[in-house]
């Protein structure tokens, strides 16, 4: 396992060597720096091996950065929360929830209960946040990873794949809601988020950071209570969040899973599943890995090449976090989305496009 002298976390990491050095975050891979990164130095490899970083120090670089915007959390924790869409033309024009009331979010379960156990659509959002505005670091390898990820889910479990590059706050919510608009209950979506991520650990609550975020201003950030309001509105029979981002782990919090191997696909299948696969739990993540991308993406990708036989998403979490585990101090988490409709009963299940 790694020590975290050769980690590059999706938070933030490089930020006491960009005050100190005035440099700029960069596109490409270089950036410049004193400190914890050296002049000319990827940032996939960013972290000097002479210098240690310790746990503490990644805090206080990111505290550092964030202070404006975590105080305004902590004055008020809902800052950065969406209002309620109005109606239909509002989802698009400006960055809202959808409403859903809770007759119709009781009709939504019952009509996935009452239809035919089976998936007749796949559809996957793929967030790749790369190119970051400084002070915010770019990062290395969110947009390989998603094309990557893209790759197989085309061709080895049939999704039809929409990818959001360098996705702004309003991108990100218009994403998700033009997919609650376009998945049904016999549906299976996958939604996932590579980018900077960050937790407030007064308060335990998770934001996502959008590419037009600033570290000033925290209603530019994405909450993970918004994120999971968004999944709720997506009417599909079964939904995976998988987030690769720093703190992700505080997504998967609400409700632990059972090992549901041994229970047949028609029984899985029967009610609604939404369930969330972090690529850490509350600690920093790398972005560094093998063949360009991050450990996390590069153990997913060969975890779901190797499953087409049809895998249940406990069993690809295990297996990618054991390979994670091997050479990074990171531990991918799993759990249960009730809040965003999940019912007990139910996992997540990859299906093979092929015969």
């Amino acid at each position: 396992m790694r020590s975290l002298t050769f980690l590059m976390c999706l938070c933030i990491l490089a930020t006491s060597a960009l005050a100190s050095s005035g440099g700029h975050g960069g596109g490409g891979g270089n950036r410049g720096g004193s400190g914890l990164l050296e002049m000319g130095q990827p940032v996939e490899r960013a972290i000097v091996s002479t210098t240690k970083v310790t746990p503490q120090e990644l805090a206080l670089s990111r505290e550092k950065l964030y202070a404006q915007a975590i105080l305004q959390l902590l004055a008020n924790p809902g800052v950065a929360d969406l209002g309620r869409c109005t109606g239909n033309e509002g989802w698009f024009s400006a960055p809202c929830i959808p409403p859903v009331s809770e007759a119709a979010a009781k009709k939504q379960l019952d009509d996935i209960a009452a239809s035919p156990a089976t998936v007749k659509k796949r559809y996957a959002l793929l967030i790749a946040n790369q190119d970051y505005r400084a002070p915010i670091p770019a990062l290395e390898t969110p947009k390989k990873d998603a094309e990557e990820i893209a790759r197989v889910l085309q061709s080895e479990y049939g999704y039809e794949v929409t990818t959001l590059k360098d996705a702004s706050k309003r991108d990100i919510v218009k994403g998700l809601v033009k997919l609650a608009g376009t998945a049904s209950a016999a549906d299976s979506v996958v939604v996932l988020y590579a980018g900077h991520g960050y937790l407030v650990a007064k308060t335990g609550l998770g934001y996502w950071i959008p590419t037009d975020a600033t570290p000033t201003a925290a209603e530019g950030w994405i909450s993970n209570s918004d994120i999971t309001k968004l999944l709720a509105a997506v009417p599909a029979r079964q939904l995976i969040l998988i987030s690769d981002s720093c703190y992700s782990g505080s997504l998967t919090k609400e409700k632990n899973l059972a090992d549901l191997s041994h229970v047949k696909r028609d029984a899985l299948l029967k009610n609604r599943t939404v369930t969330a696969m972090s690529s850490g739990g509350n600690e920093p993540v790398s972005d560094e890995g093998k063949d360009g991308h991050s450990i996390f993406a590069w153990s997913l990708i060969n975890t779901l090449k190797s499953g087409n036989t049809g895998a249940i998403g406990t069993s690809v979490w295990r297996k990618v976090r054991a390979e994670v585990t091997k050479a990074y101090p990171q531990q991918p988490q799993y759990g249960a989305l009730p809040s965003a409709g999940h019912i007990e009963g139910g996992d997540y299940l990859f299906f093979s496009a092929k015969p």
